[in-house]
């Protein structure tokens, strides 16, 4: 089929246009990943309003054009909105995302060409693979329908969660149908195809024990971890064994000192609330046991802090830190030669992303503290 003048440049300049988008989100990544502004210059010298145009971009790059979902048409601009307006689109739910470190988000509607469907794309930018995978561990249950898209999804009723990278993408049909749940994850997969490179949830996940422990119970929580602010960089698991549910976290600092000067803050703590039983000091690392409604086990291994909560066995607590502490020696002799404490995807470091000049400080998570129930 021949193309007049004027077609095949319209053809070349969609084309130009397309691949513009797919570099834009590639450099947007890598400057994600790697701490690097896209303008090539120092992050200190790069100005709010550019960093938060770049992100809008990449963003609106994303979104799935009409094009790429035949048959759906997107009737208004996107919107976008920052930390510091964050409320007037998710008010009930902004002081949780912040404390995910969110950065930005896109939102459109898309309405179907052949009845009178529609739904509601929202793609969140946080700061790093490690808050997109946090939020997203926030919002999920162990008794969700789980879905093979980006890193992990879930879809159910009318809705379909993923997140990938630093992305975190919710969809939202206002239909509730089988077929309204294929166009879900039909739009799921032009978005997740999008975003550049192979992640998975963060390493240090595979330092749990895999008996007794809940599916799809991990959590990444960035800061006020057990509702202490010294405590930042948590990961939590639950477990289940025989009607007594307990869980194993581990906290991950920059520096050994610093671990331990944690450790000092919560050994005080809950000494306040609770009686120590004992206070070990090995060759590399220290363990405390104390009991108050509940047993509970904590210990120090270079810049872990880690530790048992609510399980009523002393010798079955200590079995799970072996164990941990096991694979935590096994992962220091795998990344002899770096600091590797933040390593996770596909071994690489993510630093945090240039911040934006808005920061709230998020409220306690609700969690089993030490000693009890909150």
């Amino acid at each position: 089929m021949a193309f007049t003048g004027a077609e095949n440049s319209i053809i070349l300049q969609q084309k130009t246009e397309a691949l513009l988008k797919r570099e834009l989100i590639l450099l947007f990544s890598i400057a994600l990943v790697m701490g690097i502004p896209l303008s090539g210059v120092m992050a200190s010298e790069v100005s709010p309003t550019g960093e938060i145009a770049q992100g809008k971009e990449a963003l609106r790059a994303l979104l799935p054009s009409e094009e790429e979902v035949s048959g759906w048409e997107s009737p208004s601009p996107p919107r976008f909105f920052e930390p510091d307006n964050l409320w007037e689109y998710i008010n009930g739910q902004a002081e949780l995302y912040l404390g995910y470190g969110f950065q930005l988000v896109v939102t459109s509607d898309y309405t179907s060409r052949e009845d009178s469907s529609s739904l509601v794309v929202d793609i969140y930018l946080m700061e790093s693979p490690h808050h997109a995978f946090g939020i997203y561990a926030a919002e999920r249950t162990p008794e969700d329908n789980f879905i093979d898209v980006g890193v992990q999804g879930y879809v159910g009723g009318n809705i379909l969660n993923f997140w990938k990278g630093p992305y975190y993408v919710k969809l939202t049909s206002f239909q509730s149908s089988p077929s309204a749940e294929e166009v879900l994850i039909r739009f799921s997969r032009v978005i997740a195809d999008k975003i550049p490179g192979s992640y998975s949830e963060p390493e240090l996940f595979a330092c749990f024990p895999e008996k007794n422990r809940v599916r799809m119970s991990e959590r990444y929580i960035p800061q006020n971890f057990m509702g202490h602010g010294f405590l930042k960089n948590g990961y939590l698991v639950n477990y289940h064994h025989e009607g007594i549910r307990y869980q194993v976290f581990l906290v991950e600092n920059s520096s050994p000192e610093e671990a331990e000067e944690a450790f000092g803050k919560y050994h005080n703590f809950i000494k306040d609330d609770s009686k120590i039983i004992s206070h070990e000091k090995k060759s590399d690392y220290q363990k405390i046991r104390t009991r108050n409604r509940k047993k509970v086990v904590i210990f120090q291994y270079g810049s872990i802090i880690g530790g048992v909560l609510n399980m009523g066995d002393f010798p079955e607590a200590d079995e799970i830190i072996e164990e941990i502490l096991t694979k935590l020696r096994g992962r220091n002799l795998s990344q002899s030669g770096g600091d590797n404490d933040k390593k996770g995807f596909n071994q690489q470091s993510f630093p945090p992303l240039v911040h934006l000049t808005y920061r709230t400080f998020v409220s306690a998570v609700s969690l089993y503290a030490a000693g009890g129930e909150r």
